[in-house]
């Protein structure tokens, strides 16, 4: 077999360099991954406006600091560093000649900041046709609500999320988390990528004008569409579900929390098999998914009843089989990750609720080697979320811990930009990498 051919193990976007004017969740995302994937991504920032997330805990030892945020982090590992001085004369002028040097800008300001220092595309663009600018604000370029400014907690509400989370008789709670920020990217990361394939093949950039919110609609399920098509108005439901009985989350007796659904009579079947075919299931008002759907009151009662009570004898084996279970299971007291695996033999949805502490030793994640651990210049040694996937011929790679404030100056100053050793050190001097 012949050796394969050098180009092959390249990294997708070696030899790709990004100017990541981008900020807090959804920017620092997407270029995310053209960073894991080889891009040299130069996050541009400013220390007289420093960008939200440094400012953000959790910190390491609970001291804040610009450098010290693992919030920020996470969201800008294998990134390079830099700050400039919009504000200082000779500002966006250092922007243009690194940018000059870039094959894409991201960015995710209210529409209308980048321009205001000429660095909109049309500025950045002039006399190259191959530029990809990716413009990432709540709302989109244009429209009534285009200039309004706002997080993922702020986007998830307007974007439908809390209409649909909480309980029937309570306001709308949210998701507890910016649950958008962990969304969106997916979409703005295949558009831009797609942009850059277009790159690939005409030599031609372009402008893409994303709105994070009609990304964020996708994630809505069946809300709008129920409405548009029956005018049902979907609403919150606590731990239910429209299709599933049961369909909630139980504590065990160890403090923790499983959760389970029934989707199917084939899942239920397993479900009573699980429990060691209760009476109750059997009654006539438990014998049909669309019955059991009014009776999750009382079955949340049952299931309650049967972890707080349930005990395994070691000498009586659970059956591979559901259905040569015992009709009265004997078991010792069941730990939490043994009746989530009791439920799974018997073919049943189910699974933990991991706290954080959790889920950095969960074996799952371990043996899958998702976290990375980098040192950085300020935090030490410190835990990474790796990439969420796996290329086999050109796989991800966290490359560096995130960057300092200005960390990497001068060499994009002298390096990219090209200033000479007095140019760097007068500038410094006076103001304009602040």
């Amino acid at each position: 077999m012949s050796e394969p051919d050098e180009m092959q193990w390249k990294k997708p976007f070696e030899g790709l360099r990004v100017a990541d004017f981008a900020w807090v969740g959804v920017g620092p995302t997407v270029s995310k991954y053209l960073a894991d994937q080889g891009a040299e991504v130069i996050r541009i920032e400013s220390s007289t406006y420093p960008e939200a997330l440094r400012r953000v805990p959790p910190f390491v030892n609970d001291q804040p600091g610009l450098d010290n945020s693992g919030y920020y982090a996470n969201f800008n590992s294998s990134k390079l560093g830099m700050t400039v001085n919009l504000k200082h004369p000779r500002g966006p002028e250092l922007v243009k000649r690194l940018i000059r040097e870039c094959d894409v800008v991201t960015e995710s300001f209210t529409p209308g900041t980048m321009a205001r220092f000429g660095l909109d595309y049309a500025s950045l663009s002039e006399g190259r046709d191959d530029l990809v600018m990716i413009s990432m604000p709540l709302y989109g370029q244009t429209g009534r609500w285009s200039s309004y400014m706002g997080y993922g907690h702020v986007l998830q509400a307007a974007a439908g999320y809390n209409h649909l989370t909480g309980w029937a008789d309570e306001p709308p709670i949210g998701t507890g988390i910016a649950y958008t920020d962990f969304l969106v990217p997916h979409f703005a990361a295949i558009a831009l990528i797609a942009a850059l394939d277009h790159r690939r093949r005409t030599g031609q950039g372009q402008f893409i004008d994303f709105g994070q919110m009609e990304a964020a609609v996708h994630g809505l399920g069946t809300a709008i569409l129920d409405w548009t098509a029956n005018g049902h108005e979907q609403t919150r439901m606590g731990n239910r579900d429209p299709e599933a009985a049961p369909h909630g989350c139980y504590r065990c007796k160890d403090g923790r929390y499983i959760v389970l659904a029934c989707f199917t009579e084939k899942q239920w079947d397993g479900f009573k098999a699980a429990l060691g075919r209760p009476d109750w299931c059997d009654l006539e008002r438990m014998r049909r998914r669309w019955q059991r759907l009014n009776e999750q009151k009382e079955i949340d009662r049952h299931i309650q009843a049967w972890i707080e009570d349930v005990t395994l004898d070691p000498a009586h084996p659970e059956p591979d089989d559901p259905d040569d279970s015992p009709d009265t299971p004997k078991v010792e007291r069941l730990t939490t990750e043994q009746l989530m695996m009791h439920f799974q033999k018997f073919g049943v949805p189910c699974g933990i609720v991991n706290s954080p502490e959790a889920m950095r030793s969960d074996p799952q994640i371990a043996h899958r080697q998702h976290y990375w651990m980098l040192e950085h210049p300020t935090m030490g040694l410190r835990s990474y979320d790796g990439p969420a996937f796996r290329l086999s011929g050109t796989p991800s790679e966290l490359t560096k811990a995130a960057p300092l404030l200005g960390g990497d100056n001068e060499y994009v100053y002298r390096e990219l930009v090209g200033l000479s050793e007095e140019e760097f050190v007068e500038l410094l001097a006076d103001g304009a990498f602040e």
